[in-house]
Parts: C-alpha cells; structure tokens; sequence
C-alpha cells in the first residue's frame, strides 16, 4: 500500500528516492524490492523515527504471501509492531499494520473475520483525518467485498478511494484501483467493459517497465477473456504469467495459474490436458490456499464428471463445497451446487440431483435479491454526489494544512466533475444491471424446469404439468391420455458407440416425437432414455394411434447420419384418464404397458 511522507526535519533525498521507487512499484522482481528495502533502512538513520516508521509499514506490506507458512510470517510481523506501537491515541502506523494484517488475513480466506477490523479501520482513518490511509483501507475494503460478490459496496469504497487517489495526483496507485474497479464489472458480468480499462493499464505498467505490475494486470485481463469465453487467448495470457512466477520461483502463484489453465483445457475439452495440469497442482495448494484450493477441486470434479468418473467427481465436489463455504465465495458455491446436480442426473440419483438444482437455484436467487436491493435501495445514499463531493473536500483541505505540497484545493472543480460522472455512469450500470438480473432469473427457471440435454421439460415440470391436466380432466370431464415410451436397447448404443452418440440419440428422439405432437402437448424426459407424452383431450384409441405413429417414424428415421449401421427403435405404452384422482396410478398404469410392450418384443405399443 501507498504512503505519504509527513513532514521531516532531517534531509535524506537518497532514502526519499527508494522510498519514490517501491511506492509506485518503481521495482521488476521481488528480489529487487528486497534490495530496496534493505538499501532504504542502512541509509536512514536511528533518530530519523519517520522513515523508520515508514520502513516498517513497507516491511509488512512487502512480507512473502505464497504459501501458509508465509502468510502466517506476515501476520506475526504486523502483530509484533502494532504490539510495540499500541497506544491509547490513535497514529497512523498503528492503522497501516492492522490493515496490513487483515490484507494477509483475506488471503487466508478469512475474509468474514476481517470486516469488522477493517470498518474499524476506516472510522479511525476519518478521524485522523488522513485521506491517503482512507483512500488505501477502503481499496482493500472494496477489493474484498468485490471478491466476494458484494458489488455494489465494493464500488462505494473503490470509486471513493478512485477519486481521493486522483486528488492526490497518485497516478501508480490510481491506476491499482482502477484494476480493481475493471475486477468489479467483471465479476458482475461486464467483462467487456473490464478488459478495456485492463489493456489501457497494461500498456501504462509496460510503458512504465513494471514488470510485477503488468504480470497481475495480465492474469486479470486472463480473467476477463475466459469471462467472454474467448478460452484459449485466456490461457495464452495465464501461460505467460505462470512463466513469470516459474522465473521469479513463486511456486504457489505458478500452480494457482495452472488451476485457471486447467479450467479454460477442460472449456476446451481437453481433458487430459486439464487432468494433468491440476493434479500437478495438487503437489503445491493445501487446503490454507482458500481460493486456489476451492476452484483446483471444483475443476477436479468437472473433469472427472465428463471422464465418467461420477464418485470421483462427488468426492472433489465435497471438497470444493467445503472450501466455498469456509471462505463464503458464493459465486463458486453456485457452480459446485451446479455440477453435484448434474453428477448425481448422471448417477440417475434424481432425488438428490433436484435437491441440488433447487439449492442452485435458491442460492443464485438469494445473490440476486441481495445485490439488486443493494443497488435500488442504497445506491442513492452510497453515492451521493454532495455527500462524496463535501467529505472529499473536507478531508483534502485537512490534508493540505498538514502537507501544503499537495495543491488540493486547484482540482476541487475537476473532482465535483468526475463524481457527477462516475455517479452518472454507476447509475447506468445498476439499471443494465437489474435488467441482467431479471433476465438471469427467467434463465434459472427455465434451466430448473428443463432438461439440459434434449431442452425438453424435465420431470419435476412434467410431472406438474401432468397433475394439471388431470385437474383439467377431473372438472371438465374430457379425456387426458398418457404416452410413456423409451429407446431401446440403449445400453448397448453407449456401450457400443460411447456416450456421445448416444446424447446425440436422445436428442434426436426428443426432436422427432415434439416435431409430432400438438403445441397444446407436453414431451418431458423423465429419466435416462424415458420420455413422457401429456396429451390433453385425446382419448385412448387416439393415444394409441400417436403412439404408432411415433413408433413408425422412428423406426424409419435414417440413424446412420448419426452413426454407421445404427438403427434404433422404441417401444411406447398408453393410457387414459379413468377417474384417477392422483397422477401417480395413471404413471403407473403407463409404465405396465410400456412394459408389456418391451414384453412383447419391443419396437411396438400396448395399452393399458
């Protein structure tokens, strides 16, 4: 984090430039930094308490956090001087160790433990009145509460920090915040957008020659690619940084880049590149590396579940859920809640594939209500020009009676001009936002009633629909008929052929039987290779003449488009209301007589 140098009454221009370079990340190589840092405390002198304060709070900052035993090192650095600089009044150094600690904190995972000592952080920034240690401590906020999928807050503070940064003429860490602001949009979905402002930034830090800098920058715009599912410039970019830190024997960071590799290979169907990749990984992340931890596992499982592992893939799942849950990314937990649902479709373990669809879906709901009332509710109030314009304004001039260098009070004009626009475009993005989210959650319904391989209706909604019907049938006392069909020999298409063909069979099946039937109709797929057929006001001798029919055309249907020497058939079953008053006996009654036609020889229709 950035510092200000306060006001010092001993002359040191040598320890002044060090102090330049490592603040604007004026440095190539964490060994370079070292230097710096070793060079800047032999050239200051004891009595000099200022800059032995601001080599402390450099120190911290610059602490080694690839691997738990690192992290937890920083901690104890930070812990043992705020130790000696614990004091009744409030000073500034005591404010940068404890947001130093919670930084490390956040990647241990921890990051609901760190709110409450950053929001104490913040309020006593205020009090100092220090607009540099507000601007760093709400960045960090902001960069926190942006991982974790709390946008709206997280723009509060990084659009605050983003204004006092550009007030203080720090372009270097104007231009942190920033990325951080791309990170934001998206995360919410706006990738478009993020990638922008990251390749304005990467041109900056390269023109700069920060190489550290535009590494990070690169990783980011990876993000942004794999956002848009432009999947293979994503690992182009993420090959690149995982060789940064392979030269530089960060071993940590190298691995987490071959998790998001792994991920965008198995994107790409390349499975055992993916494989490969991830359990090479598994060599370096332990379950302390929260966030690496949790998306190697998920990709382990997503890998697994399309080898046909399925066990296997609920085993990673397990442990990816865990490592969600431990440090509340809610966005991971979705996808996890998402793939065990499709594993256990997979395991034909339907119970436990709807449980997990509908907490899928409970959970995306329960993100949408919370960030679309975050941004109606308190957009107003976490944006208020005047309020954001006035405390600016308040803080600035405080800091220019402390440090007349900074000629705050010149860019007051400019900063009101920026807020109303930064405001202005906010604004804009809540409403495209909302819209997003509307259409989101028509999508999660639609996917919580469908079926993803056919896009026909699913059991859940097929069974509905099927009790509907019958109601219908019940109070108008017209016919309600039922056809319960399923491919035959299917196994062996699989077995045979691989599962591929026999996906792209069943997609098949799905298209002729709903191409036949009456818009009125309802086709689901209730299981594997099971289809159901909701024909409302149609009696049986009708559903029996469907029925054959469907029989026929399948029959018939030139299957070697999808494989040589291929021929599938389908045996069907039919029945009709008969003063049923639940669904289930009219399923059943179905069921008999598709089973009397498998009975019969398949390839034929009974009725029951």
């Amino acid at each position: 984090m950035p510092f200000i140098v306060n006001a010092n009454t001993i002359d040191n221009p040598r320890a002044d430039e060090i102090f330049q370079r490592i603040d604007t990340g004026g440095y190539s190589s964490n060994d370079e930094l070292h230097q710096l840092l070793e060079e800047y405390k032999t050239s200051i002198a004891v009595d000099d308490t200022v800059r032995q304060q601001l080599h402390i709070r450099l120190t911290c900052w610059s602490q080694p956090a690839n691997s738990i035993e690192q992290l937890n090192t920083a901690i104890h650095y930070a812990d043992k001087y705020l130790n000696i600089y614990k004091q009744p009044s409030l000073s500034v150094i005591q404010l940068d160790l404890a947001l130093c600690k919670t930084w490390f904190l956040h990647q241990l995972g921890k990051n609901q433990q760190v709110f409450e000592q950053l929001d104490s952080i913040i309020d006593n920034a205020y009090l100092l009145e220090d607009p540099r240690l507000i601007a760093d401590s709400r960045t960090i906020r902001g960069s926190i509460l942006s991982y974790m999928g709390n946008f709206s807050a997280a723009l509060e503070d990084l659009i605050t920090a983003q204004n006092l940064y550009e007030s203080l003429n720090l372009e270097y860490w104007a231009n942190v915040n920033l990325g951080q602001i791309a990170n934001s949009y998206r995360r919410f979905g706006d990738a478009k957008t993020a990638l922008t402002y990251q390749g304005k930034l990467e041109s900056f830090y390269l023109k700069s020659n920060q190489a550290y800098s535009a590494n990070l920058i690169n990783i980011e715009m990876g993000m942004s690619l794999e956002e848009l599912g432009r999947y293979q410039e994503a690992n182009e970019r993420y090959q690149r940084a995982r060789e940064f830190w392979l030269k530089e024997n960060e071993l940590l960071a190298a691995a987490d880049m071959a998790v998001s590799i792994g991920g965008n290979f198995i994107n790409l169907n390349q499975l055992e590149q993916a494989k490969t990749l991830l359990e090479q990984a598994q060599k370096h992340i332990t379950p302390d590396v929260a966030s690496s931890y949790s998306y190697m596992n998920l990709y382990l499982a997503k890998v697994h579940h399309q080898l046909g592992n399925h066990n296997q893939a609920l085993e990673y799942i397990q442990t990816a859920e865990t490592a969600f849950n431990e440090h509340n990314n809610t966005r991971g937990l979705n996808q996890v809640l998402h793939l065990k649902s499709q594993v256990y479709q997979s395991l034909e373990q339907w119970s436990d594939a709807y449980y997990s669809l509908l907490a899928y879906v409970d959970a995306h709901e329960a993100l949408d209500k919370k960030t679309l009332s975050d941004r109606n509710s308190e957009m107003q109030a976490r944006f208020n020009t005047d309020k954001i314009q006035s405390e600016n304004e308040w803080l600035i001039q405080r800091d220019k009676d402390k440090e007349q260098q900074l000629q705050i009070l010149q860019r007051n004009e400019q900063m009101q001009i920026i807020i109303i626009v930064l405001v202005a475009i906010i604004l804009a993005i809540v409403s495209i936002f909302a819209y997003k989210q509307l259409m989101r959650k028509q999508q999660f319904k639609f996917l919580a009633l469908t079926d993803e391989l056919t896009k026909l209706s699913n059991r859940r909604d097929t069974y509905a629909q099927g009790l509907h019907f019958l109601k219908a049938a019940q109070q108008s006392a017209k016919p309600f008929s039922i056809i319960s069909f399923d491919a035959d020999h299917f196994k062996k298409v699989n077995d045979n052929l691989g599962h591929e063909i026999g996906d792209k069979v069943l997609v098949k099946l799905a298209s002729i039987c709903s191409s036949m039937m009456r818009e009125t109709d309802v086709v689901g797929r209730v299981g594997g290779e099971e289809f159901l057929v909701l024909l409302p006001n149609i009696d049986k001798t009708k559903a029996i003449e469907i029925a054959n029919r469907l029989i026929d055309t399948i029959a018939n249907y030139d299957w070697s488009q999808i494989s040589p020497h291929l021929q599938q058939t389908i045996s069907a079953g039919v029945t009709s209301y008969s003063n049923e008053t639940e669904l289930s006996p009219l399923l059943l009654k179905a069921d008999k007589a598709l089973y009397s036609a498998k009975a019969a020889g398949r390839n034929c229709v009974k009725a029951e």
